[in-house]
């Protein structure tokens, strides 16, 4: 079992940590117990790497830095975090996601998700729509004897094109793999494909051809499936159609009922807590005042840490528009509610659930210690007292961290839930003018490499260039949608 970072609810244990204003100096970009992370270092890591030269990502390097020392805190001192209030700080996300889930299957029971058309009529209204098509492609911008050459095609496929034919006619499109699946496109719904594709579908009763249209893929011969061929599908996607309609129904009412309202600078404090998690972990101003509680930029930096990396929902709120940023605080004000529904109802997690989100927590640990080098009992063989364990743990990560930036080792993946777990209990800083100094120097190393035609700092084995490990890559990505 893998352990889950996709957030369903907050209210988590104070953090034990420091993000420090100017702690160490601008010589120093981060610390973790007795470990510093130099500025010039983090600036000849990032220097020498593919990623762009922006503090986010400095302060990914720093961060993951800063999970590794900790680790290696732990190990020093023995600390296999295995009490169950110091693993479910950091599973917080996945256990108050269980509790959700279960009081959604309980209230979900209660919807109406009927409709008052029968399947066949929606379908042939047009809210489900199905179509086999033939494509003949032509350029928007096309020589106008290309364009003629390619209607001509199409129209000699249309001449021939019949409803018991159009399958083996299909193997004439141009479309890859259309000739496959008998130029099949499924059940689709309005919205779905181009607008003149469904204006033509929309057009032609079901059991049609259609005349040729063109789209900006070429000229189309479109034959509209009867129900008959689909009934299945549609009944399908008409229940989903139906519970979505139901749940958002439900959301809406829950929200007006909770006169949910987003504070003047909700955006603001969003996009901070995006490019700053545990900056603002501490903070209580408010994002969005509800009936009876508020959702705070702290409790908002926690949802967003525990979203995985992939999920590039820190970069993504970054760069997105005021509106999606607003949807996405209005989503997570949403999970708010239903979590004091699910305390309301005393709902708990499945002891047996729990007890694999904890296996795997610890996993996790364990097989990051493993990774590193830095298991509690190498290091009690190598050193006595605590202090010397620590300076070894500091040590060997210190050299793990050094081959893992040139992609020497494997990556130690160290999980939102102990990560989160580390930091409640171990002092840590990052220190953003560190960063921003890290930057600068960067683009002096990255500008002076480049002057001189040569490469920022020495390849990696194999000569390949320098990568950025899975958690420190540039972040990409189009904003969230909720």
């Amino acid at each position: 079992m893998k352990l889950s970072r996709v957030p369903a609810a907050v209210g988590v244990l104070a953090a034990a940590f420091v993000v420090a204003c100017d702690g160490g100096g601008v010589g120093t970009a981060a610390k973790a117990g007795s470990q510093e992370l130099p500025v010039d270092r983090l600036a000849d890591i990032i220097a020498t790497s593919q990623a762009p030269l922006e503090v986010e990502v400095a302060r990914s390097v720093a961060e993951l830095w800063v999970n590794y020392q900790l680790a290696g805190v732990a190990a020093a001192r023995g600390d296999t975090v295995t009490a169950n209030e110091d693993m479910d700080a950091g599973l917080w996300s996945a256990i108050d996601n269980m509790r959700v889930k279960v009081l959604y299957d309980s209230i979900s029971k209660t919807w109406t998700v009927g409709s008052a058309k029968s399947d066949e009529q929606r379908f042939n209204d047009g809210e489900f729509m199905s179509a086999r098509h033939i494509l003949v492609t032509v350029g928007q911008d096309a020589p106008a004897e290309t364009v003629e050459a390619a209607r001509k095609k199409a129209e000699g496929i249309r001449a021939e094109a019949t409803p018991g034919n159009f399958v083996r006619l299909a193997a004439r499109s141009d479309e890859p793999g259309a000739g496959d699946r008998g130029g099949d496109l499924g059940v689709f719904t309005p919205g779905t494909m181009v607008p003149e594709f469904e204006t033509a579908v929309l057009a032609i009763n079901p059991g049609e051809i259609s005349p040729v249209i063109r789209t900006s893929f070429g000229f189309h011969v479109i034959y509209r499936k009867p129900f008959s061929e689909v009934s299945n599908e549609v009944a399908q996607q008409a229940e989903q159609r139906n519970l979505f309609a139901a749940e958002s129904t439900y959301l809406a009412t829950m929200e007006n009922g909770a006169q949910v309202k987003l504070s003047a600078n909700a955006v603001t404090l969003t996009k901070d807590a995006a490019r700053n998690p545990l900056g603002l972990r501490s903070s209580s101003a408010s994002v969005a005042d509800f009936a009876g509680g508020k959702l705070t930029a702290g409790r908002l930096a926690d949802w967003i840490a525990a979203y995985p990396p992939q999920s590039q929902i820190r970069p993504q709120l970054l760069s997105a528009p005021d509106s999606i940023a607003e949807q996405f605080v209005r989503q997570i004000v949403r999970n708010e509610l239903l979590l004091r529904k699910a305390d309301s109802a005393k709902i708990n997690v499945d002891a047996d659930e729990l007890g694999n989100l904890r296996l795997a927590f610890r996993n996790n640990l364990t097989s990051a210690w493993t990774t590193m080098g830095v298991e509690p009992t190498a290091l009690s063989d190598s050193a006595q007292t605590p202090g010397e364990r620590e300076t070894l743990a500091g040590r060997r990560i210190e050299g793990y961290f050094d081959k893992l930036v040139k992609n020497e080792v494997q990556f130690a993946d160290v999980a939102y839930p102990v990560a989160r777990s580390l930091q409640n209990k171990y002092t840590f800083a990052i220190n953003d003018a560190g960063l921003e100094r890290a930057v600068e120097k960067a683009r002096q190393i990255r500008a002076a490499a480049d002057s001189t035609g040569g490469a920022a700092g020495a390849p990696p084995a194999g000569g390949a260039p320098a990568e950025m490990p899975p958690a420190m890559e540039p972040p990409a990505g189009t904003p969230p949608t909720p």
